[in-house]
């Protein structure tokens, strides 16, 4: 079976999260004797396609819209992993949605946020994909709240955790040299209001913690990141507070290893690929109680009401005094992300494929 492939994604010079599920599942895809695929990129991502090959191996073509529309194979099947579909009816299309995050209020940049709604209502809506990939049973119920007629379109397909286990053996994991031997919170993920920054500071300046370790956010920027960055100057623990961006793979992955523990209290996700990275190297985790958090990270981590500054205060210490516990979560987590791969999810995505095969 043919299958098309939206690469623009992949014209990425980083390893952003689509990118890294793009590529992880197209990879284990790629394993099937029955799948081929071609991948289609715009005329304005072109100039980028030189960074496809860092991410994925995959012919592509130039796709422009509505004319290239008329050469698709009505024979294949087009998988879009960003948010995209093609606006024709010449052949089956799957669209992977991570998150609805952006009909959610004040965690999405105002000028853009309108926009974005209007888009996923006419992706929904009007190109009206024939199936919806989402990566949690909480995605899925949080898309029905907003289109409650996708119910039998929708399918649950979780992402993969061994991606870290390839990354960590490709190169020898090296940390920043001002954490170098010293013990550290890490916080992962892009700095943005759904990551709960502000919350996090406050509820670290006031721990026991904050003592003895520094706090490290290790990410991108994200909407609102100016509010958090002002938030840990003015905090009295600022010369423990650590922002670090630009990071390899290899950086990030050696965080992770020699991290006192990891904490990740997001207001709002999709899945959470930290959580499975962090369960997958070992990294004892504090996380949200609450949507694709909890569900994900099961009960291999210490979940507290991400709203509450004073359970994350409390969760912070019992895990920065707790070596026992730190290593009966380290141990759950290696078990709990175990059921996170990158084969599961391409079974059940060929599946998908299956039940649109012409």
């Amino acid at each position: 079976m043919l299958v098309y492939w939206d690469a623009n994604a992949l014209a990425s010079e980083h390893a952003t999260g689509i990118v890294v599920y793009g590529a992880n599942l197209l990879r284990a895809l790629q394993t099937y004797d029955d799948l081929d695929f071609t991948g289609l990129i715009k005329l304005s991502r072109l100039k980028r396609r030189h960074f496809i090959p860092r991410h994925a191996d995959i012919r592509t073509k130039l796709y422009v819209p509505p004319f290239s529309d008329w050469c698709l194979s009505r024979k294949a099947v087009y998988h879009g992993i960003d948010f995209k579909v093609p606006n024709t009816r010449r052949l089956p299309r799957v669209v992977t949605i991570h998150d609805l995050s952006v009909f959610e209020p004040n965690l999405s940049d105002p000028r853009f946020q309108q926009r974005g709604m209007d888009y996923n209502r006419y992706l929904i809506n009007k190109l009206n994909p024939e199936r919806i990939v989402v990566p949690t049973e909480f995605g899925k119920e949080h898309m029905l709240r907003y289109f409650p007629a996708t119910r039998d379109k929708i399918r649950v397909i979780p992402h993969g955790a061994d991606q870290v286990f390839a990354a960590a053996g490709a190169a020898e994991p090296e940390l920043p040299a001002n954490l170098a031997a010293r013990s550290y919170i890490l916080c992962p993920g892009s700095v943005e209001e759904r990551k709960n920054g502000i919350r996090l500071i406050e509820a670290f300046e006031n721990s026991q913690a904050a003592k003895e370790m520094p706090l490290v956010f290790a990410g991108g920027r994200g909407y609102n990141h100016e509010a958090i960055y002002a938030r840990a100057a003015a905090s009295p623990a600022r010369n423990a507070i650590i922002f670090l961006t630009g990071l390899s793979s290899a950086q990030l992955i050696a965080l992770y290893i020699n991290a006192t523990f990891t904490i990740y209290p997001s207001v709002f996700e999709g899945f959470g690929l930290p959580i499975v990275e962090a369960f997958a190297l070992g990294s004892p985790l504090i996380t949200s109680n609450i949507g694709a958090m909890a569900e994900v990270a099961g009960d291999a981590a210490l979940t507290v009401d991400p709203y509450s500054v004073a359970a994350m205060r409390e969760a912070i210490d019992r895990l920065a005094t707790g070596a026992a516990l730190r290593g009966e979560l380290a141990a759950k987590g290696k078990l709990r992300a175990a059921a996170f791969t990158w084969r599961k999810a391409a079974a059940a995505t060929r599946d998908v494929y299956l039940e649109l095969a012409p």
